[in-house]
Order: C-alpha cells, then sequence, then structure tokens
C-alpha cells in the first residue's frame, strides 16, 4: 500500500506542476494561516469558513492545511498525491462558489468576483499528480524505491 502512495514515475513534468502548483497556491494558504500576503490571517479565515460559510470547523482547518502545508510538502514531492487530491477537492468546490462571475478573469473589475477558470487549470494540474505522482527529484521517488 505505501509502494501506491509514494511510486512516481520518471519525469520532470511533474516537477513542474509541483512548482507551478506550490507557487500559485501557497500565496492563498499562507493568507489564511498566518496573515501573509496581505491575507486576514487564521482566526479571520476561520471566522469566515465556519461563520460566513457555514462549514464545520475541521473543514476549514483542512483547507488551510492543503493549501499551506500542502504546498510546502509539493515542493520537496513529499506525499505527492494525497496534497494533490485535497487540493483538487478544495479547488473544485472553490470552482463552484465562482461560476456566478462567469468563466473568465475579472479584467475590467466589473463582475464583482473572479470566474473559474484558473480553478479548471489547477484542478487539472492536481490531477495530474495525484495519477502520475511526484515526478524525478522527489522525496516520494526516494520513499517509494524504499517500500518495494
Amino acid at each position: 500500500m505505501l509502494y501506491n502512495l509514494f511510486q512516481t514515475k520518471e519525469g520532470l513534468g511533474p516537477l513542474f506542476l509541483r512548482l507551478g502548483l506550490a507557487i500559485c497556491i501557497f500565496p492563498h494558504g499562507a493568507q489564511k494561516a498566518l496573515g501573509w500576503f496581505e491575507g486576514s490571517g487564521f482566526y479571520a479565515a476561520m471566522d469566515y469558513f465556519t461563520e460566513t460559510l457555514g462549514a464545520p470547523y475541521v473543514l476549514g482547518v483542512l483547507v488551510i492545511s492543503f493549501e499551506f502545508i500542502g504546498t510546502i510538502c509539493f515542493v520537496f514531492g513529499f506525499l505527492t498525491r494525497f496534497w494533490a487530491l485535497g487540493l483538487a477537492i478544495i479547488l473544485t468546490v472553490a470552482g463552484f462558489t465562482h461560476r456566478d462571475y462567469g468563466f473568465f478573469m475579472n479584467w475590467f473589475g466589473d463582475k464583482g468576483g473572479e470566474g473559474f477558470e484558473y480553478h479548471i487549470l489547477a484542478v487539472s494540474a492536481a490531477l495530474s499528480l495525484l495519477f502520475r505522482g511526484a515526478g524525478s527529484f522527489s522525496f516520494d521517488k526516494k520513499l517509494g524505491e524504499w517500500s518495494v
């Protein structure tokens, strides 16, 4: 079972997917977890999840964990499939919350929010990592070799 979690195929494609997702998603997690990048921090984020969205506390913690800790793990290729599955689920849900704003980015600031094109791209990258694995230059690759 551990082999299936860590096994991966050689290649630089997954490395670039991991780094790209980490670069794009980490600031969102850091906003929620630490208040970096003009974010509101953990307590405000949790208040938004629980009070405004009505989500259970544990789901808010999971979202922050996957966006913050998960993207750091992506950089190193550690438990890539696990973090990729979580991000795919989170970003799918987030995409549905943006459907009222249309498909495209809000280039002119006249729609009240952003479209869901970004979410489709990010979910696609996460699903690629889920099915292919972390690729070359990853802890998962080393762990997969050891778990045989």
